[in-house]
């Protein structure tokens, strides 16, 4: 099953992240810039997020595909066994 980019999924996620970032970040030191290691650790913990929620979604929809195809076929057998 291909995984479609959804905007609005991506956006939810950084907005998420970002409450993250700060909170951890929030001390009284002046911030001194990202070496390329915590940044790299940084993209890598927010692309791992993105990931997760999207397969998460993904999950979600299957389930719920499965669910109403499996009321479908009990609503056929029904109607099949009155018949």
């Amino acid at each position: 099953m291909p995984v479609k980019f959804d905007a609005e999924e991506f956006a939810s996620a950084l907005r998420q992240v970002k409450p993250i970032a700060s909170a951890l970040s929030a001390n009284p030191q002046p911030k001194a810039p990202l070496t390329t290691e915590e940044w790299q650790q940084s993209e890598e913990f927010r692309l791992r997020l993105i990931s997760a929620r999207t397969k998460l979604k993904l999950m979600r929809d299957r389930s719920d595909a499965l669910r109403d195809s499996l009321q479908r076929f009990r609503a056929q057998q029904g109607t099949a066994n009155r018949a």
